[in-house]
This record gives structure tokens, C-alpha cells and sequence, in this order.
């Protein structure tokens, strides 16, 4: 086998596996709200909104976790973490049923979803390396992180829906930047899938985590702009 060959077998192994992961933690966020939705639980998501900063604690220290130990842990703790990251996840968005008309919610995941497969196109099928742009972007991420700290205080319309189309642009740019990364990335493993099985398994989980977060974020910031301030 040639090694242009190679390359492209060990590119779209790693995708393969990232984007299947981040389909199926995709899958575990959006079950949960759906099942609240289809039973009608309101006491379910009173307590959901009850334990709402803890979530978000827990989600923290397991991607903390996840990226930190990525090397040490084995597969099946790495998937279950993520997954595990997922539900959490799910159970956090329930409570955007509780703010925006589910035509709202299936308005904004159509609109990421397409967004997202737009710019993961590109990332993948550029010949020019994106990974020079990751200082850029890790300026603007946490320029908008400031920004958006420091507007929770001062509650400027303006600077909310600036912030909002900023998220926008910033995560549909990460989606290419990420999907070239993890491109690169596969090139840098060796072909011999016997002997490398667990690193491409456990990249294709870092892959899902890196892409699974691009596309979180940029519903969010869509969900912002088409659903309208929610006080």
C-alpha cells in the first residue's frame, strides 16, 4: 500500500470514529429532553433545575478529567466519560424546554446541524493546515468568554446579541479548525492498527469530545439569536 494511501485510511479512520462517537453522545444529550418532553415530567425538570449548578460542576471536572488523563485511562472509562458527559449534558438542555418553543429548539439544531456539516466539509477537504489560526482562536474564545462574564453584570442588549453572532462565527470556524486537527492528528499514528488500536480509539474519543463541544456551543449561540433574548 502506498503511503498516500495510508494516510488517507488512517485520516478517515480517526474521523470516522470521532464523528460516530460525537453522533451517538449527540444522540444521549437530545433522549433526555425528548424523554421529558414525550412523558410530560415537570417534576423531573424542577429537579434538574434544582441541581443545575452541581451539572455543570460535574460537567466541567469530567472533561477536566477526560483531556487531562486521555493517556492513562483505558477505552472503556474514556467512552464512558464521555458519555457519561453527554447525559449530563442532556439533562442541563431539558431546561431549554422550559424557555423556548420546541419549534424554536428543532429550528436552531437544524440550523447548526447544517452549519456544522458546511464547515466540517471544509475543514476536511482544505489542503491548507488550519492549526496556524490556534492562537487566533483561542484569543477570540476567551475574548468572547470575558466579554460574556463581564455582560452578565452589566446586561447590555447590544453587547449580547454582538456576543451571540461572535459565537456563532467562532464555533463554525472551530468545526474546521477541529476536523483539520484531527485530520493532521491521523497522520501522526501509525497505520498498524494491531499494534496502535487503543491510541486511534482513544483520539477518536478526544475527536468526538473536541467536535461534540464545536457543536454544543454553536447551537447555543444559534439558540440565542433565533429564539430572541430570554430573560
Amino acid at each position: 500500500m502506498y503511503r498516500e494511501d495510508v494516510d488517507i485510511v488512517a485520516t478517515n479512520g480517526l474521523l470516522r470514529k470521532s464523528f460516530l462517537n460525537m453522533f451517538i453522545g449527540l444522540l444521549v444529550t437530545i433522549s433526555v429532553p425528548a424523554f421529558i418532553l414525550a412523558t410530560n415530567n415537570d417534576k423531573m425538570l424542577q429537579m434538574i433545575q434544582t441541581a443545575y449548578l452541581p451539572l455543570l460542576i460535574a460537567e466541567l471536572v469530567v472533561v477536566i478529567y477526560l483531556s487531562a488523563r486521555l493517556e492513562k485511562l483505558s477505552i472503556g472509562t474514556c467512552k464512558i466519560l464521555f458519555f457519561g458527559y453527554a447525559l449530563l449534558n442532556g439533562f442541563v438542555f431539558s431546561l431549554f424546554t422550559m424557555i423556548f418553543p420546541i419549534g424554536i429548539l428543532l429550528y436552531a439544531l437544524a440550523i447548526t446541524s447544517t452549519l456544522f456539516l458546511v464547515m466540517a466539509l471544509y475543514g476536511y477537504t482544505t489542503h491548507e493546515d488550519l492549526s496556524k489560526y490556534g492562537n487566533i482562536l483561542k484569543g477570540a474564545l476567551i475574548t468572547m468568554i470575558i466579554l460574556s462574564l463581564l455582560n452578565m453584570f452589566l446586561g447590555v442588549p447590544a453587547l449580547y446579541w454582538m456576543i451571540s453572532v461572535f459565537g456563532v462565527v467562532l464555533f463554525s470556524v472551530l468545526i474546521a479548525y477541529d476536523v483539520n486537527r484531527i485530520k493532521k492528528l491521523a497522520l501522526s499514528i501509525s497505520e498498524d492498527e494491531d499494534e496502535n488500536g487503543d491510541t486511534m480509539e482513544k483520539y477518536g474519543i478526544m475527536g468526538a469530545l473536541m467536535l461534540y463541544l464545536d457543536f454544543i456551543n454553536l447551537f447555543v449561540y444559534v439558540l440565542r439569536i433565533v429564539g430572541g433574548k430570554r430573560d
